[in-house]
């Protein structure tokens, strides 16, 4: 990954790594489902996935740190024999974890509830687990 130009490297592992013992927390929910309901004329609403406001902030910070890649060839990258790797065992370097999370949130765009089904399986803890490990070589 590339430095941010407003936010060098260390500070951007630091600031996913901080989300850690948030997503681990007992109590936490990364969000809920909403739709699926009957109305009173007979429609069903379309079910939709409401992220806890941890969890939006998390996606912000994101955003914020230079995590989420805006020229990442999304579609080719992650059907690559180094994506569905990672997906298993995120043992990545920096860049390689901006590519996981690019896919994983630009991804969820499109997936409701995509990033949280990427929290459940616990890809999204291990990133940020991998990004805590990654700031002892930055310093």
């Amino acid at each position: 990954m590339t430095e941010s130009p407003s936010v060098p490297l260390r500070d951007q592992l630091a600031g996913l790594a901080a989300f850690l013992p948030v997503l681990q927390a007992p109590e936490f929910e990364f969000g809920r489902w909403g739709g699926g309901e009957k109305t009173a004329d007979g429609a069903i609403t379309m079910p939709y996935f409401m992220p806890s406001h941890e969890a939006a902030a998390f996606v912000q910070a994101a955003y914020d740190l230079g995590w989420v890649l805006p020229d990442l060839d999304l579609p080719t990258w992650k059907g690559t024999p180094e994506a569905i790797r990672l997906r298993d065992d995120p043992e990545a370097t920096a860049e390689q974890l901006a590519q996981l999370l690019t896919v994983l949130i630009r991804q969820d765009r499109f997936v409701e509830g995509g990033l949280n089904a990427a929290f459940d399986s616990g890809l999204l803890i291990a990133i940020l687990a991998r990004a805590k490990v990654l700031i002892k070589d930055e310093m």
